[in-house]
This record gives structure tokens, sequence and C-alpha cells, in this order.
């Protein structure tokens, strides 16, 4: 069964019934379902390679996405046919749960996002403009039902390459399918997947996420008054705040930092405003100077404020005195950006990997050569 997503019924105007063909038949009592979405200014390859929701797939060839892990792990294909994403799956669910899943994890529960980009600044319209031109219909996939899979996923993402971690990905949903119960119960067995350190702290932190269960006391109590403490199920108590205060919970936790956290919002949440700050976007806003100063965010004010101050006189926790002086960066770009600033990211993130690089910048080829002010100095091997 779902779970349901904070805030799905005011968020669920992007999930249009008609854009849906849908043919179903038995075969040997099991249901087999075939679904065709519209996929208008769409790009299965550049919307999944960037997403840790790929961690839960293989890609045997171009446009086609097998789910190996996680809920239909083994029973669901994606493959992208010109401008649609046909569907099979054989599911033990409804046809209409299957519908929003599919729009979930695909990201086509979000318009085109090239749409809105005519709202925002001139020069931040035209970056915009250029980037997704590049990098062609990009969505933000998201996965609620699958929280623990994310989180492993993201947890081992750190200082590591992710072709790495979906090696290590694909052995863990293997040997270790039911998540965090499964790996506590076999620590050994687990860190003999690699001795990389980013397996034993992820360890370290389930048990950390485990312990918050029984001692709730680093937990806002704004929020635990609101919402009460973390039940049996971790993930579905996320699941059941605003993501800003669902931020905050996981900030609790020892081994996520706003990065991890913000990656985790934005692949479990209809939130798209969310904004991991990785090396990627802290080396863009850098070079294309973007903000004439700036700070990367910091857990030790993550954990405690928060960074709009709609949110902070709502649930009546204060807001970040970086975000009250503009110095954050992730609250700067969030008020630039708005609901594009998680697609913005994407987008930056493909772009680094591609060009904008820490070392062996590809400047002459960049498709943002003629805006950078770094261009003829982009040789630098590090941020400011």
């Amino acid at each position: 069964m779902l779970i349901k997503i904070y805030r799905f019924e005011l968020v669920n105007k992007a999930i249009p019934t008609k854009r849906l063909q849908i043919t179903t038949s038995i075969l040997t009592n099991v249901e087999f379902i075939r679904l065709t979405l519209n996929a208008e200014e769409y790009n299965i390859q550049n919307t999944f390679k960037p997403s840790f929701i790929s961690s839960l797939y293989e890609n045997p060839k171009e446009g086609v996405w097998v789910k190996i892990a996680g809920y239909l792990g083994g029973r669901l294909k994606l493959e992208q046919i010109g401008k649609e994403v046909v569907v099979a799956s054989v599911a033990d669910l409804s046809k209409e749960e299957l519908e929003k899943l599919v729009l979930l994890e695909t990201g086509l529960w979000h318009p085109p996002f090239e749409d809105e980009l005519k709202a925002l600044p001139k020069r931040f319209r035209i970056l915009g403009e250029r980037l997704s031109s590049a990098y062609h219909g990009v969505r933000i996939p998201i996965a609620p039902h699958d929280f623990e899979y994310i989180f492993i996923s993201i947890l081992l993402s750190k200082r590591a390459n992710y072709d790495i971690v979906r090696r290590w990905c694909k052995e863990i949903w293997k040997k270790f399918p039911n998540g965090f119960a499964n790996i506590l119960s076999k620590e050994s067995e687990f860190k003999e997947i690699s001795k990389s350190y980013q397996l034993s702290m992820l360890i370290e932190t389930i048990k950390d996420l485990s312990r918050l269960r029984d001692d709730s006391s680093r937990i806002h109590p704004n929020i635990l008054k609101l919402f009460g403490k973390p039940g049996r199920s971790f993930s579905e108590y996320v699941l059941s705040l605003p993501p800003e205060l669902a931020r905050l919970v996981l900030l609790s936790i020892k081994g996520v930092g706003p990065k991890t956290a913000d990656s985790i919002l934005l692949t479990i949440f209809m939130d798209s405003e969310v904004i991991p700050c990785d090396v990627h976007l802290i080396k863009f806003v850098d070079r294309m100077k973007i903000l004439k100063h700036f700070e990367e965010p910091k857990k030790d004010l993550c954990r405690r404020f928060l960074c709009k101050s709609e949110f902070a006189e709502k649930w009546g926790i204060s807001l970040c005195p970086k975000a009250i002086k503009g110095e954050c960066v992730r609250s700067e770009l969030i008020n630039r950006f708005g609901e594009l600033g998680g697609w913005f990211q994407t987008l930056i993130y493909l772009h680094g990997r591609d060009y904008c690089r820490s070392i062996n910048p590809r400047c002459k080829e960049c498709p943002l050569r003629d805006l950078c002010p770094s261009k003829t100095t982009s040789r630098r091997l590090h941020p400011k």
C-alpha cells in the first residue's frame, strides 16, 4: 500500500488521468497492467541518471529502466518511445495506485519546468534556457514508498562516485532486502560488501535513527507538540510532516547534514523548491557570480532554524539568522528560483559533471561560456 504523501491532494493538479491509456489482461491469474503516459518535453535518461531513484533500477539500454528493488522491484519496467513512456507491470495493487506511483517515479507528476522559466528574472531565465536545452526533459522523480532504500543510497553517496554507489546498492538490495532492520541484524556481513567508510557510517546513522524513537529530545518541541514522537516506522513519521519540518528531524540524526537531508527531501516529497547544496552547485554559483557573498548551509543552524519567514511564522520556529542576513546560499537560491530550485540544481549537477569540473573544466565547449565571468580563470581546482 502506498504511503500517503504530505499535502498530496494539494499538489496533484499535475496528475491528469486523461494522460494515461490503461490496458489490462489476466495471465495465469496475475494481473498485467500496461500504461502509456504522455511524455511531452520529457527525457527519461536525463531524469533518472542524476536521481537517487536510479539506484533502484537497471538501465539495460537507452530509454529503458527496469526496477530491481523497493516497491514493485522486479515487477516494473519503464520505456520511453518518442513522446510516450510505456509502463509494464505485474502489480498487486489497483490501477489507480499504480498510476500514481508511476507518475511519481517518472517525475511526470510535475508539468515541464521549462514552462515556468518566464517568471524568473532575465539572467536566471537565460541560464535556465541554456541548461535545459543542453539537458532536455529533466523532471524530479520521487519515491516516498521507498524511503529506506533512498535513505541508504543517499547516505552511501557522501564523497563517493555514484557509479560505485550503484554497485554497492545492487549488492545491498540483493542481500539485505528488508532495509534498516536487515542491515542491523547482519552488521558484519554488511561490512563485507566494501571496506569503504561510507558503509560503516551508514550503520552508525541507522543506529542513531533508531535511538531517536526512544529519545526524541533532539526533535524541536514544536514538532513534538504538533505531530508527536516517531513511532515504529520512522519513514511514516517523516512523511507525515511538512517538508520543512521533516528537514529538521532528519538533521537531528548523526551523519545527516544539510545536503544529505535536502537530497532525501527532494526524492521523497512533492516539493521541488528544495535545493541540495552539493559541490557542483557551490562551484557553479561561485564561477557564475550568481551571489556576491554566500556561505554554505551549516548543520548547527539548519537543525534549529527554518529558511523561510512564512514557515517560521507558521510553525513558531525561529528564522535562520543567516537567512535574515541574506548570507546562506540555500536560502538565497530558494528565494530566487522558488519551485524551480530542485530542477535547477539537477541541471547544474549534470552541467558540473560534463563541463564545469573542478579539474580540467571544458570551458571552450561549455554552453554557458559567453555568460560565465570565470571562463578565463576557471581552472581553479576549488571554489572560494
